[in-house]
């Protein structure tokens, strides 16, 4: 019961974290094998919509998170759950693996059975979300390969006919731009929003409602030429843009020239958003791995006039015809 819902969670892309008894000595209230999953409420999450899974007996329909399962209960599980929502509010460089913790039930629990527990700890971080604006052709090559990735693919498009379960099995889907602008601006400042729709006006129009006052998502990208960059971005502030958020755009997205082949260009735009997600999950964890100086942190490192071309030079001076 447990792993199954630690499948499912998973599979959603949801953030959790799975407690397993690895090792007891002692009198315990439970053996080794005994699990649990501590897994965070969605905003108006109620017990009944925890799928088939029985929360345990301590479970607070209340409280930010749903208890799936026991390690013992009492006072021990309580510090069990309070290291386990502290890796999630703060992972640490390395936690992602989980650790080992170790509990003496009389001194730290004061639980007369007074036996020692060790329970691993694994967590699982919520899968980054992009949230894709249009169903085309590139956009269905690239919701392929990021399946393979921690990325949860929304596509958004509000053609039914080619928004299809179909095209997209496994990604969310939504048949509305303005639900789909709401979600992409609910992931800030770590969101992602890649603008890929057939119209040009629709582009425009996703785009200012994007990077509308504050809270825009992080990444903000744009499938297009240089002409349609300097078209739109000049639209954009003529229109009463911010000229600095205007440039915070990715557009021609991609990290070069690899085709105009719908599934050559998703190859591109793919490696940028991976480049890009992995840079913002160091940035959450408040890691500094010199492993992770990727050609995005070059580009971001650069002068702020500059900042965001360096990366896409190549792929630009390939496109100075168009």
């Amino acid at each position: 019961m447990v792993l199954n819902e630690a499948a499912q969670a998973a599979a959603a892309g949801r953030a959790f974290v799975l407690a397993t008894v690895i090792r007891a000595q002692g009198s315990t209230p439970r053996g080794p094998g005994a699990m649990m999953i501590c897994l965070p409420r969605r905003a108006n999450e109620r017990q009944s919509q925890a799928g088939s899974a029985t929360p345990s007996d301590g479970d607070d329909a209340t409280s930010p998170a749903l208890i799936i399962g026991t390690v013992g209960g009492g006072q021990f599980e309580r510090l069990v759950l309070d290291d386990a929502r502290r890796m999630l509010e703060g992972p640490a460089p390395g936690a992602a693996g989980g650790r080992i913790e170790r509990y003496v039930l009389g001194a730290e629990s004061e639980q007369c059975c007074g036996g020692v527990v060790e329970v691993f700890l694994q967590a699982h971080f919520e899968a980054q979300r992009v949230v894709i604006f249009g169903a085309g052709h590139v956009s269905h090559e690239l919701v392929k390969l990021l399946h393979a990735a921690p990325i949860r693919p929304v596509v958004v498009d509000d053609r039914a006919d080619w928004n299809t379960e179909a095209r997209f099995p496994r990604a969310e889907r939504v048949l509305d731009y303005d639900a789909g602008v709401a979600i992409a601006r609910a992931s800030a400042p770590g969101g992602f929003a890649l603008v890929m729709t057939c119209c040009h006006q629709t582009d425009e129009r996703l785009l200012r409602a994007l990077l509308a006052d504050s809270g825009e998502p992080g990444f903000v990208g744009l499938i297009g030429s240089r002409s349609k960059r300097a078209c739109l971005f000049g639209r954009l502030v003529a229109s009463g843009v911010d000229e600095s958020r205007v440039a915070r755009i990715r557009c021609p997205i991609g990290v070069g020239d690899t085709g105009k082949e719908p599934a050559a260009l998703a190859l591109s735009i793919a490696a940028q958003v991976l480049i890009e997600a992995k840079r913002a999950r160091d940035a959450q964890a408040g890691t500094a791995r010199r492993s992770s100086a990727s050609l995005s942190e070059q580009n971001a490192s650069a002068p702020a006039s500059a900042g965001t071309q360096t990366l896409e030079q190549a792929w630009q001076r390939s496109t100075s015809g168009e």
